[in-house]
């Protein structure tokens, strides 16, 4: 059922994307101060943890983009004196994005993949203590605002769902998460 939920996610955002296309015109397509690269430094959306990435929007339609990263994220849980768990994960992420508005504030719609290395650790206190480093992938969504200064400062802040579709190597269930980024268009 929460896969459903995830695939849903995805499918509204494309939609979006796609009815976008259709209503805006050829004159307002293009944004000529637009800066086609950029630099970022991201927690949460794609990052899950602390990420840098880089972005390059399409020379052709500049609304387009597609965004590549890698990030490094890490858990602790501990229960006092009975145990204590920790995770430390190793990612990397494709994407792509498309942006609604003029001038300097923007909406961005995207999607992409992210995949990586998951080292956990498990102990429970005086007994045991257990590692494992499992591969797992997840998909993701973003809806959130983009703010680009004319030397470059790039600002973007928003909401991300992931799932894994519950595959054998994805994320089992459905998760909301908010992200922040800032960078360096160029």
């Amino acid at each position: 059922m929460k896969s459903n939920y995830g695939k849903s996610i995805i499918l509204v955002l494309l939609l979006a994307v796609s009815a976008s296309l259709h209503a805006q015109t050829a004159t307002n397509m293009s944004d000529s101060t637009m800066r086609l690269r950029s630099i970022f430094l991201e927690s949460g959306c794609a990052s899950n943890g602390l990420g840098l990435n880089y972005e390059q929007r399409l020379k052709r339609d500049p609304r387009w983009g597609w965004r590549a990263g890698v990030a490094w994220g890490f858990g602790m849980e501990s229960a006092s004196m009975l145990y204590s768990t920790s995770s430390r994960i190793y990612t990397g992420s494709l994407g792509m994005n498309y942006l609604i508005g003029k001038k300097r504030s923007k909406l961005e719609l995207g999607a992409g993949v992210s995949a990586g290395l998951y080292n956990s650790h498990f102990e429970l206190k005086f007994v045991d203590k257990e590692k494992s480093n499992s591969f797992g992938w997840y998909a993701y969504g973003n809806i959130g605002y983009r703010y680009q200064g004319k030397k470059g400062f790039q600002f973007r802040a928003g909401w991300s769902p992931l799932t894994g579709f519950g595959t054998k190597h994805g994320l089992n269930s459905y998760a909301d998460i908010f992200y922040l980024s800032f960078g360096w268009a160029f």
